[in-house]
């Protein structure tokens, strides 16, 4: 086991950031390509949001990989990478493309190459979406004490990406975007040949409510497989609440499930699964010392013939309590604070940045930050 180097990065947020970074290997049978390894990333060049998507690949099993080349045209803000390769050995990288000026737009776009990941095609669009983002309701994520916003609201950072599948029926993406009626749903629209989009694109899931997001797909023995969380089960749903929240701010419940959809007709029709035994809420305030919440950003799912498994982050193990720091007009009572028996100081009097605990921290045995990954596999 050892570490290789795909891409430099720097440390300062002013530097070279290297974020999404995602992995596949070309399982592919008899293929000059079986056996590459295939890296996608999103390169940030500093702070301005003009990153995107980079690209490497090995041909030697990931004991070396080549020079990152550029995917995309940097139209926008391009992020949340995926790969997947087909039993032809084509690579197709998927990506979002986020609106920031007006020669940019919400989409969804993909980009194909059919020589071992040398070389790919321009990219092509997918769906033009209205994306799902945690910023639709405010700031990037909101909590208590210094992360409290106006709103009143506590809830983590979300939003729209894409995911892509391809095997013998063609080649298969899936996305979460919002509908006509402000529903975040899960999409997939189908290709013969990655390139040519012109089957209309249906969603995986009937619920008539809820929020569905964080979708990633899988294929395997003939099915296609994605997982995603949904809230459909949330008494409070609104389209202009996040998951998990009540209009007044509060916790809405352990409201959020993994679910799991199945297909055997190449993505024409699904069937769905609940694959989490409790649900989950994605706004206890985990993160900064318990006083704003983070869910992370993706699910998996993976298959090997016709055995799947899916993964998805869960705070179910998490105790409710009371947070000492919060006096007057911070909120006692939202019920998104995780039990601790000791009080966490400011990094600086001057400036209410709060710290994360160290490891020796007693607050951490309380199971405050009780956050953890779940697996569920099939059959």
């Amino acid at each position: 086991m050892r570490t290789v180097r795909v891409d430099r990065g720097t440390p300062s947020v002013w530097g070279l950031f290297q974020d999404k970074i995602n992995v596949v290997a070309d399982q592919s049978v008899g293929t000059s390509t079986a056996g590459n390894v295939y890296v996608a990333w999103a390169r940030y060049p500093g702070q301005a949001a003009n990153n995107v998507i980079y690209f490497a690949r090995s041909t030697d099993g990931g004991q070396t990989f080549s020079a990152p080349m550029r995917l995309t045209q940097g139209h926008g803000e391009e992020q949340f990478a995926d790969i997947g390769v087909g039993p032809n050995g084509a690579v197709y990288v998927t990506y979002r493309e986020i609106m920031h000026q007006k020669s940019t737009e919400n989409r969804i776009r993909i980009v194909r190459s059919t020589d071992g990941g040398q070389s790919f095609t321009l990219p092509q669009t997918v769906a033009d979406i209205v994306p799902f983002e945690s910023t639709d309701f405010g700031p990037d994520t909101c909590g208590d004490g210094p992360f409290a916003c106006d709103n009143g609201l506590t809830y983590a950072r979300f939003s729209s990406l894409s995911a892509v599948a391809a095997d013998a029926s063609g080649v298969h993406v899936v996305w979460n975007a919002r509908t006509a009626a402000r529903q975040s749903k899960v999409f997939v629209r189908n290709s013969p040949d990655g390139l040519t989009w012109t089957a209309p694109a249906v969603p995986v899931d009937t619920a008539a409510v809820g929020h569905q997001f964080f979708p990633d797909i899988t294929t395997g023995a003939g099915a296609l497989s994605v997982v995603f969380q949904d809230s459909r089960g949330d008494p409070s749903y609104s389209p202009d609440l996040p998951p998990g929240d009540t209009a007044a701010g509060s916790n809405s419940g352990n409201v959020v499930q993994a679910i799991v959809a199945r297909s055997t007709t190449g993505g024409a029709s699904w069937t769905e699964s609940q694959v989490s035994a409790l649900g989950t809420n994605p706004n206890w305030e985990v993160r900064s010392g318990m006083r704003s919440p983070f869910f992370g950003d993706y699910n998996y799912t993976s298959a090997a013939g016709a055995a799947t498994a899916s993964v998805w982050t869960d705070t179910r193990d998490l105790p409710a309590g009371l947070d000492p720091r919060e006096t007057g007009a911070d909120d006692d009572a939202d019920g998104f604070d995780g039990r601790q028996t000791c009080t966490w100081v400011p990094n600086d009097i001057n400036a209410p940045s709060y710290s994360s605990p160290t490891i020796d921290n007693p607050c951490l045995s309380q199971g405050g930050l009780d956050q953890n990954i779940y697996i569920a596999t099939a059959p």
